[in-house]
């Protein structure tokens, strides 16, 4: 099994855009929700070691994650491809500072927020059903013989 190191990188506009939109203090951003109604989750992520080896992807619809009590947290993510599984090359880690919300493109492969303390909480806008019938996961172990390790 190899493994591979990730070094996080600051979130902005221009890095984040292959994976979607960094919605800054004056952004907006019209969420391609495909058809159906609109859904608000509250979640909350525990914190839990910065390893990984599963990814998902969504890819009729966006997904907004809107961080709630500046919650910082780590989130890693690859682009969109027509492929079963993620470019592992591609793969790279952002720090979300927890004062702006950010949308993922269709199809973008991303893992949940890992908190940067003990928890993160954030509300996400995507279409109602869309974890029972637009969710792919992919097991990295599997496919790539990789496991994901992320540095600060």
């Amino acid at each position: 099994m190899n493994v591979v190191r990730l070094k996080v990188q600051p979130m902005t506009r221009e890095s984040f855009a292959p994976f979607g939109v960094l919605i800054d203090s004056r952004g907006s951003v019209e969420i391609d929700l495909g058809e159906g109604r609109p859904s608000l989750t509250g979640a909350t992520s525990e914190w839990r070691p910065l390893r990984f080896d599963f990814m998902a992807r969504h890819k009729r619809t966006m997904q907004v994650f809107s961080p709630l009590a500046s919650s910082a947290s780590i989130i890693a993510v690859a682009p969109p491809n027509d492929a079963d599984a993620p470019e592992v090359e591609k793969i790279l880690a952002f720090l979300v500072d927890g004062r702006l919300p950010y949308a993922y493109h269709k199809g973008t492969w991303h893992t949940p927020p890992f908190p940067v303390k003990e928890w993160s909480s954030y509300l996400v806008v995507d279409r109602a059903g869309t974890l029972d019938d637009d969710w792919e996961l992919v097991d990295l172990k599997a496919t790539h013989q990789k496991v994901f390790e992320i540095e600060l």
